[in-house]
């Protein structure tokens, strides 16, 4: 989740320090995001199902707030 929240739209991007790859894989295989690239230049980006996901998750956690 930690992943998804961090990332800033669909554009590719730098997964965050210290992301595993196993982390990486997991959201891959589950649909929530792209990964191009190898080691240290691999980046990431939201899918359409990620972003979804990401936009439920905040208004969720919005709402448990108020």
């Amino acid at each position: 989740m930690i992943l998804l929240h961090s990332a800033t739209g669909v554009e590719w991007q730098s997964p965050p320090k210290g992301t595993s790859l196993k982390t990486l894989s997991e959201a891959e295989e589950q649909g929530f995001i792209a990964v191009r690239g190898e080691f240290q230049k691999r980046q990431f980006r939201l899918t359409e199902l990620g972003l979804n996901h990401v936009e439920q998750d905040k208004r969720r956690l919005e709402a448990r707030r108020n």
